[in-house]
Formats: C-alpha cells, sequence, structure tokens
C-alpha cells in the first residue's frame, strides 16, 4: 500500500492558516474600523500589516530551524503561533456561526426581517463600538490564553494508573510498565525536548517501557533527533514500540530501522512472548490503520494461555482488540484532545470527540482494559489547553 506523502499534510496546515488570515482581516476591514479617515486607512494600509504580521509564517516554513531554540523561539515563534491560534479560532467561531444561520433562518424569517428593521433605526457608530470593544476583550484574552498554553505545553504530568488483567501471572504482579507516546519530534518538539523526557521515563525505573507511535510529526529525517535523546533509555525487559500515523506520512520502513538500531523494539504486527520472573506476558502490535493485522496478531497472542497486551497507535480499535482475546489495549494518537474547552462530569468537551469516543483515559470492556495516552507532543498548532502532556506509569495487577 502506498504511503500518504507529506507534502499533502504539510499543504492543509499552510492553507488553514491563510484562510483564517483572510477572515480575521476581511472582519478587522469590514466590521471593526470606523468610518472616514480611519476607513480610508484600513483600504490603503491595513493589507500591509497583515503581510508584516505573518512575515514569521513564511519564515518559520522556510527555516524551521532557525526558530527551534534560542531567541527566535520565544521571540517570534510562540507569539506568532498564539496569533495564528486566536485566527484559527475566529475562522472557528465565524463557520460557527454560519451554519447556525443556515439551520435557523427557515423558522425565524419574520422575525430576522423585524430584526433587519430595528438595525437599520439603530446607531451605526454605537454597534461599531460595542462590536470592536467586544472583539479587542476576547482577541486579547485568546491570544493571551494561546501565549501561556504555548509556553506551558510541556509541563507534563506523570498519571500512575493501576491495570488489572483477568490472566496475569501472579510473578507479574507489581510489574512497572512506563509509557510516552505521541512525541511528534519536529519543529513544537525539539532534540532538547525530547531528552528532558528521556531523563524523566528513566528516573521512573521501569520495567517495561511502551511507545504506541506518532514518533515524527511529517519528515522521515525527524526520526534523527528522536533516536539522538531516547537512545538512552532504560527498562529492566525492553523498551516495545508501534507506528503511528504520522510515522506512515513520512517512511515507516526508514523509521523501523532508525528505532531497532537504537535499542526500541518496533512490533510491526508482531508478537513478542516476553520472559519476566520466570513467567511469560504476550505482547502485541500493530501497524497503523489499514496496514494492521489483528487477525495475525491475535493469533499468535492466543498460543499461550497468558496475559496480552496489545500496543495500537489509534484506540478506535479496542472492539477489535476485545474480540481478539487481549486484556489490555495501549494508545495514544488523540492527544487527549490537545485543546479541552470543559471536562464535565468526566465528558470532555474537545474536537477529538467528533472523532472518537475514546479521547483519554482508561475504558473498559466486559474483562478488557484500554488505556488512553495524551501524549506529549502537539500538532498544527504548539497549544495544549486543560491537556497537560503525560507520562504514564501502570502497575500490574490480577484482576479478581
Amino acid at each position: 500500500m502506498p504511503y500518504v506523502p507529506y507534502h499533502l499534510i504539510g499543504i492543509m496546515l499552510f492553507v488553514v492558516p491563510l484562510i483564517a488570515q483572510f477572515v480575521v482581516y476581511r472582519i478587522v476591514r469590514n466590521h471593526l474600523v470606523d468610518a472616514g479617515a480611519d476607513k480610508q486607512f484600513a483600504k490603503r494600509y491595513l493589507s500591509i500589516i497583515f503581510i508584516v504580521i505573518n512575515i514569521p509564517f513564511i519564515l518559520i516554513r522556510l527555516h524551521s530551524q532557525m526558530f527551534m531554540s534560542g531567541p527566535p523561539r520565544h521571540l517570534i515563534m510562540i507569539p506568532y503561533y498564539a496569533y495564528e491560534t486566536l485566527s484559527v479560532a475566529i475562522l472557528f467561531v465565524a463557520l460557527l456561526s454560519f451554519l447556525m444561520k443556515l439551520l435557523v433562518r427557515p423558522f425565524f424569517a419574520s422575525r430576522r426581517k423585524r430584526a433587519a428593521r430595528q438595525s437599520r433605526q439603530a446607531t451605526p457608530e454605537s454597534r461599531r463600538l460595542f462590536l470592536k470593544k467586544a472583539a479587542i476583550g476576547i482577541g486579547a484574552y485568546t491570544f493571551l490564553g494561546a501565549m501561556y498554553s504555548i509556553y506551558n505545553r510541556d509541563e507534563y504530568k506523570i498519571e500512575n494508573v493501576s491495570l488489572r488483567l483477568k490472566n496475569l501471572p501472579s510473578e507479574l504482579e507489581g510489574i512497572r510498565i512506563v509509557m510516552i507516546s505521541d512525541v511528534h519530534s519536529g519543529l513544537y518538539m525539539t532534540e532538547e525536548d525530547m531528552s528532558r523526557y528521556n531523563e524523566e521515563v528513566n528516573k521512573l525505573n521501569p520495567d517495561l517501557i511502551f511507545i504506541p507511535g506518532d514518533f515524527v510529526t511529517l519528515k522521515t529525517d525527524e526520526i534523527i533527533p528522536f533516536v539522538k535523546s531516547f537512545s538512552g533509555l532504560k527498562s529492566k525487559f525492553g523498551t516495545f514500540a508501534c507506528l503511528g500515523n504520522h510515522d506512515f506520512f513520512a517512511n515507516p520502513n526508514v523509521i523501523t530501522e532508525k528505532l531497532r538500531e537504537n535499542g526500541i523494539s518496533v512490533l510491526r504486527n508482531e508478537t513478542q512472548e516476553l520472559d519476566i520472573k520466570n513467567a511469560r506476558l504476550m505482547l502485541s502490535g500493530v501497524d497503523d490503520g489499514g496496514h494492521a493485522n489483528f487477525k495475525k496478531v491475535a493469533y499468535e497472542a492466543n498460543s499461550l494461555d497468558t496475559a496480552r497486551i496489545l500496543l495500537c497507535h489509534k484506540p478506535y480499535y479496542f472492539d477489535t482488540a476485545v474480540a481478539g482475546g487481549y486484556d489490555a489495549m495501549v494508545s495514544g494518537h488523540t492527544h487527549g484532545g490537545q485543546i479541552v474547552l470543559a471536562n464535565l462530569l468526566g465528558f470532555k468537551l474537545t474536537p477529538a470527540t467528533f472523532v472518537s469516543p475514546y479521547v483519554s483515559g482508561k475504558y473498559h470492556r466486559g474483562d478488557s482494559v484500554m488505556y488512553v495516552s495524551r501524549g506529549v507532543g502537539t500538532v498544527g498548532l504548539p497549544v495544549r489547553l486543560n491537556c497537560p502532556p503525560e507520562i504514564t506509569v501502570f502497575t500490574l495487577g490480577k484482576k479478581s
């Protein structure tokens, strides 16, 4: 099956911010600039101002290495991406408003006509002044919130999770597994950032280490700083991984080769029998999405009567893992939503909920359990809101 070229994703990441910029420009030009002299100023110079503001947009994409550390990262890249976050938020609100108008238009035609008459009678200056103040206030709040989220996106949490497995041998109770997911080596995750995560994982003194995919963001050569940073991972019984969708956007064969050369066992539709403390544990890993072969790994895992754990990047396949007889499945991919607007009684209000019923944390199906990590990296924009990165520490126990 041919691999998806990263250029397609790169084009999307280029086009969406441009559309957002255009929407912001039109809103400012048509609604937030006073009439008279200011309006003339807007017509003449507003486009120039927007071009100047977006110079970092071009520079970062042409010479990303320059912005990965030092003053350019803190003084140019981070403030610009906070502004880009604001622009995308405005685009989202504008699209939502447009869709709402389309939905309610047939039901409120007469009321809309009355509102239009009242609107014509209202003072344009007062309405424009209200819009301007509201836009400045909301825009400043969003921009400062984005700045805060970007600067604190690496403030990770260590999540201690008990995994109770029905078929776990008693000898394996208390085994500690450390999981780090969705690192996304690249512009937002530098070699320095990854080295810090490597140190933190080693401090936890794991028996096993799991990495369920997305080592790179888009480019194959992003695996080089990853292996430099994580080649020092230490665990008593090995480090195991599967590939994610972003690894397939690049070249999964090269990524697999580099990881294996540096001591990370990549399970590509494979099952490995682990001998730990005179007991056996069956560990499987599948490739991402359509590249996965669940039947093969389930058949191999069921060859021995013991606990079975599946590494699968996307959590969508939990039911498939349950049908395959796995006691546990560990995943990433969702980033916990990355931007979580609210957490209401355990329900996370985030765009990720429209894609997957599994966003983050622990999920159960009968005797099987799945854990979805929030990961440590970011994609699209280097922003995390109400969704800190996580390093997960599993402690295995026997389910009664």
